[in-house]
């Protein structure tokens, strides 16, 4: 099952969009992006069931 989610869904100017086989190596990236584009915003198991929420199967 393919699925994706996007940066944007989540209201913000951002034109990052990932797509991955599994919801698990979604997250992954999700994550790093998180860390890497979104200083300060630190990646918590809150904001990961959160962005579970957006994930759309593809």
């Amino acid at each position: 099952m393919t699925v994706t989610i996007r940066c944007a869904d989540f209201g913000n100017n951002c034109p990052a969009q990932f797509t991955a086989p599994d919801p698990d190596e979604l997250m992954q990236h999700v994550e790093l992006h998180t860390k890497t584009a979104h200083q300060p915003m630190e990646w918590t198991q809150e904001l990961a069931e959160v962005a579970k929420t957006h994930v759309q199967q593809v």
